[in-house]
């Protein structure tokens, strides 16, 4: 360790202790969204400048075809910048950051406002999920009565954003605290921060309330808001829903389990849903996954350019293709097949698949922001415990080579790490939020879903009994789409017990 990384860490360390110390707690309350505007009045009264959106905001020549085709006026596109400040906890700080937005207009008029959405991630870009969610399938309705407003959080994609490296160094604190030295954005990039962005962002475009779609970590984002400002809720639709422990290890363990589940029925289920699609099954149940892992962590496939593919690197191809449709889960059992028949091609689309650059700085800081102050350590040993260790995460052992992930505490290489809704969100005074949990989640286990109505205290959850991440508008269940549909355009939210399956 060089003096100059020790340095950055050591001091971290000590303003992270520093800020327990004094916050000591990560509970908040509603702001009176009047007295932001007035305390940031010069950000209130800023005009929005659109100018031709093109391929660097995601609207290449493909998507702009599929728009007009959709019925969207091309020449009311517009892509802007909006200022906002760096910390909005703090007014005497004059410093500001710029918000990367997009304004699609509405096929049908947009009498009902704006609609504002998230994709997730955290660190997805905004700006590029609206441009394709404005041509999901099942959409056209809802794209009728609104305008559609995406934007990049702060610190994310065009959004003033963060520029860390991973440098030589591969203790996760160390490249943390680097690029917290570097990025004095990183301090405010937390959900609450992002939820008062979204807040003025409703303010400039002239809207009343807040009309809200998000996904995975975008419904923590709609959580959030709704709990900062639950007067200006308006429809919030919170898909494939987390609660506000979501950044918690016992969570991530949970997600974990959650994975390796999905994967051993997406293998199980190769000789029977994919009979016809898929030339060849490379597993057909756990056993056979479990066999292929041992092989090649004692001989791993190797790719063109030297590269190695191990067993655990197999697992984590195979954890990406949950997020994929039906077709691209046949296609990537099919890639694995080829592979380990020798296919060098087939290796090579693996190999390049898993290869990674380092820490994935965007999503981490804003993940540290809700890490737990005090993370419950022996809570997540006990309940590792009583759970089990699957197979796929390296059990059925529990020692330090599988605890090693759960127990990352990196995060405390922010100081305000915990400080942001970590605890419990609550929106009481809010109208109703829809809230979409999937039985076969792999990312946002069905149980946080429940978790998250109960906490937001305004809320109905709405059940999709399939698998998957993502329920409405991804064709899939004509069941969800239409009751989304219905509470966004109508505000009529599905009966209470509500269960729809895919079509």
């Amino acid at each position: 360790m060089t003096l100059v990384a020790a340095s950055i860490f050591v001091t971290a360390m000590l303003s992270a202790c520093e800020s327990r110390e004094s916050i000591g707690s990560s509970g908040w309350k509603s702001i009176n969204a009047n007295l932001q505007a007035q305390q940031f009045a010069d950000y209130y009264a800023q005009q929005i400048e659109w100018y031709e959106c093109g391929d660097d905001e995601g609207l290449d020549e493909y998507t702009a075809q599929a728009l007009d085709v959709a019925g969207y006026d091309l020449e009311q596109v517009g892509c802007a910048y909006v200022s906002a400040p760096i910390d909005w906890e703090d007014p005497a700080n004059l410093e500001s950051i710029e918000i990367s937005i997009v304004h699609i207009p509405s096929t049908g008029g947009g009498e009902l406002g704006t609609l504002f959405g998230n994709p997730g991630g955290p660190g997805a870009t905004g700006v590029d999920f609206m441009l394709g969610m404005a041509l999901a399938p099942g959409f056209e309705k809802v794209a009728a009565s609104y305008d559609l407003l995406g934007f990049d959080p702060r610190g994310i994609g065009a959004s003033s954003p963060i520029n860390c490296e991973s440098g030589t160094s591969h203790i996760p604190a160390l490249q943390l605290g680097r690029c917290i030295a570097e990025n004095p954005l990183a301090h405010t990039m937390g959900t609450s921060q992002v939820a008062r962005d979204m807040e003025l962002l409703r303010a400039l475009m002239g809207d009343e309330k807040l009309n809200y779609l998000g996904y995975s970590y975008g419904t923590m984002l709609g959580a959030s808001y709704a709990s900062l400002f639950p007067k200006q809720v308006g429809r919030l639709v919170l898909d494939s829903a987390e609660n506000a422990e979501w950044a918690s290890p016992t969570h991530l363990f949970d997600q974990q389990v959650a994975m390796a589940n999905a994967t051993v029925a997406l293998a199980t289920s190769c000789t029977t849903e994919y009979e016809g699609e898929v030339e060849s099954c490379p597993f057909v149940d756990e056993a056979t996954i479990m066999r292929v892992v041992g092989t090649l962590n004692t001989e791993p496939m190797v790719a063109t350019d030297g590269s190695t593919i191990s067993g655990w690197g197999l697992r984590d191809y195979l954890f990406g293709a949950l997020y994929e449709s039906h077709f691209d889960r046949g296609r990537t059992l099919d890639t694995v097949a080829l592979a380990l028949f020798g296919d060098q091609e087939s290796i090579d689309v693996i190999a390049d698949s898993i290869s990674s650059e380092g820490m994935d700085f965007g999503m981490k800081l804003v993940t540290c922001h809700s890490f737990p102050i005090e993370p419950d350590i022996p809570g997540l040993l006990a309940h590792i415990e009583q759970v089990g260790m699957p197979l796929l995460l390296g059990g059925p052992e529990v020692n330090d080579d599988t605890l090693g992930p759960y127990v990352d505490l990196s995060c405390y290489a922010l100081p305000a790490s915990g400080l942001d809704f970590s605890e419990a969100y609550d929106a009481r005074g809010s109208q109703p939020i829809l809230v979409i949990g999937i039985t076969g989640d792999h990312a946002t286990p069905f149980q946080f879903a429940e978790a998250l109505v109960e906490e937001l205290g305004e809320a109905r959850l709405m059940t999709l009994d399939g698998q998957g991440h993502a329920a409405s508008y991804d064709d899939r269940s004509t069941c969800i789409d239409d009751a989304v549909t219905r509470y966004l355009i109508d505000g009529i939210l599905p009966p209470e017990d509500t269960v729809c399956v895919d079509d």
